[in-house]
């Protein structure tokens, strides 16, 4: 095992980053905003992404309240301190590729991250989905991309809008595709891969 200095997350395993984090970090990286800055890093640089989020959400508000006190009734702002916790929590599972995972302890983290570690080198099958992603927007075109793993509906709508076309985005380089928030150098080869590939593609 080596431990060495690394610009992005807390901890990283081949191409698995993890960003630890307790509640109180987590709720003031959302409130500074740094955490949607993170997790842009993380995406762009590995293929895996795991925010995990040890602590209870009572130990955050409290703590942000004691240290950071302001003239706002506490029962108020400890209201909406919770649900922009949450919020966040819920905007990573929905409009995001990292995965979060939220435990109680800090043993509970590490024993999470030891795990993926250890099945991170073997070698799997992947898990087939039975039911295939439905369509859900008005526009085919956000469909048929979202339907790319780590192509979200936000960001199938950002490519149409910066390439106009399905036919433009292919025509791009992959280099030129991840420019776009949130999507690295790896979704963008796979948006290339799935667009132009002249095999099979699965899901």
């Amino acid at each position: 095992m080596k431990k060495q200095f690394i610009e992005i997350g807390d901890y990283v395993f081949n191409d698995v980053c993890f960003e630890a984090k307790t509640t109180t970090d987590f709720l003031g990286s959302v409130i500074s905003k740094r955490m949607w800055t993170q997790i842009d890093n993380m995406d762009r640089a590995y293929q895996t992404n795991i925010v995990i989020i040890y602590g209870t959400i009572d130990e955050a508000i409290n703590n942000v309240i004691d240290n950071h006190p302001t003239n706002q009734p506490r029962a108020q702002r400890a209201m909406l301190l919770r649900n922009k916790f949450l919020g966040a929590y819920g905007r990573i599972v929905l409009d995001m590729d990292t995965k979060p995972m939220w435990v109680s302890t800090e043993e509970e983290a590490s024993d999470i991250i030891t795990a993926v570690c250890k099945m991170q080198p073997l070698d799997r099958p992947a898990i087939k989905p039975r039911v295939h992603k439905r369509l859900t927007s008005d526009d085919l075109r956000v469909d048929v991309l979202s339907t790319i793993k780590g192509v979200s509906e936000s960001k199938a709508e950002q490519l149409i809008e910066e390439f106009g076309s399905i036919m433009e985005i292919g025509e791009h380089k992959a280099s030129q595709i991840s420019k776009l928030e949130g999507i690295g150098p790896t979704v963008a080869n796979r948006i290339l891969d799935t667009l132009l590939s002249e095999e099979k593609v699965t899901l």
